[in-house]
């Protein structure tokens, strides 16, 4: 029976979904750093974006597309290096801004619905999460579809609340970085942690 099945699988979806998705990586730390200089509600097109990106991403993965672009080596690695460049380049620009919350909004926008889409095709968490989704979490025969929409419709709710959480948490450290020497502090731990999610690329297939 479909219904047992997907029964079974349900735990094993939430648990990882859980996992995947409230452990530090880019979007989470993009989240944090953006709740904490623009607010939630600013931020909440580059979190629906997220989503968009990565549920895109994911039904391409189920039927098929994923392991195209593994197949290609060219391909796979023009991924990483666009991955890599454009990590190293967001993290310069957390470490060297030092204008405090309420400043930076009245310049600066936060990340927009696109920006945090497309963002998910070079971002090596993304990847593997998607992988493991798609491969390990699915059922086979019959039962494929079935469990591919259920995996789809659990990650997002879970991952939905996994980036209010984190950017909630950053909207609590606002009014700490108002503070000039906690601003650079902050900022300084936001880009190191950007840039120690590097090694993924290497370590992770897409």
């Amino acid at each position: 029976m479909p219904l047992v099945e997907l029964f079974t699988l349900f735990p094993a979806l939430v648990l990882f979904s859980f996992a995947a998705s409230i452990t530090p990586g880019p979007n989470n730390i993009l989240l944090t750093y953006s709740g904490s200089q623009f607010g939630i509600k600013k931020t909440l097109p580059h979190i629906v974006g997220i989503r968009a990106g990565m549920t895109i991403i994911h039904i391409a993965m189920l039927m098929g597309l994923g392991h195209l672009v593994l197949a290609n080596p060219q391909l796979h690695l023009t991924f990483k290096l666009l991955a890599t460049g454009y990590i190293v380049y967001l993290a310069y620009k957390v470490a060297f801004n030092h204008k405090g919350p309420s400043k930076l909004q009245q310049q600066n926008q936060p990340l927009s619905f696109m920006q945090g889409a497309l963002f998910q095709l070079i971002n090596p968490k993304t990847m593997a999460t998607l992988l493991s989704l798609t491969t390990a979490l699915t059922l086979p025969g019959d039962y494929y579809w079935h469990s591919a929409i259920l995996g789809v419709l659990v990650f997002n709710v879970v991952a939905l609340g996994s980036g209010l959480s984190w950017t909630y948490f950053g909207k609590m450290l606002s009014k700490k970085l108002q503070n000039q020497k906690h601003m650079r502090r902050f900022n300084y731990v936001m880009a190191s942690l950007l840039l120690a999610c590097l090694p993924l690329i290497h370590i992770n297939t897409l």
